[in-house]
């Protein structure tokens, strides 16, 4: 099986599934590992109406995506999670 195609941020960090991703809209969107026109893996993002799909329950396999491909590296920028850290105070 081939590898998903590698992608980049406008600061040269690599995409992947999973991560959070802030467009030069100002829009943010979740990565998600898809598979391009051919069946090779790829990374996208939602390109399904989520209100839609959740009045009549569509299920998650019909959702479509858009692939990064479709993007500019130069207007995306990944969106870093702080860590939080749990424990009890002293």
């Amino acid at each position: 099986m081939a590898s998903t195609r590698k992608y980049v941020d406008k600061n040269g960090e690599e995409i992947k599934a999973g991560m959070r991703l802030r467009f030069s809209d100002g829009s943010v969107e979740l990565v998600y590992e898809t598979s391009d026109q051919d069946g090779e893996p790829d990374l996208g993002i939602n390109a399904s109406n989520e209100a839609y799909m959740k009045a009549h329950d569509i299920p998650e396999e019909y959702r479509e995506y858009y692939s990064l491909d479709n993007f500019s590296s130069a207007d995306i920028e990944i969106i870093r999670e702080k860590k939080r850290l749990f424990g009890r105070r002293k």
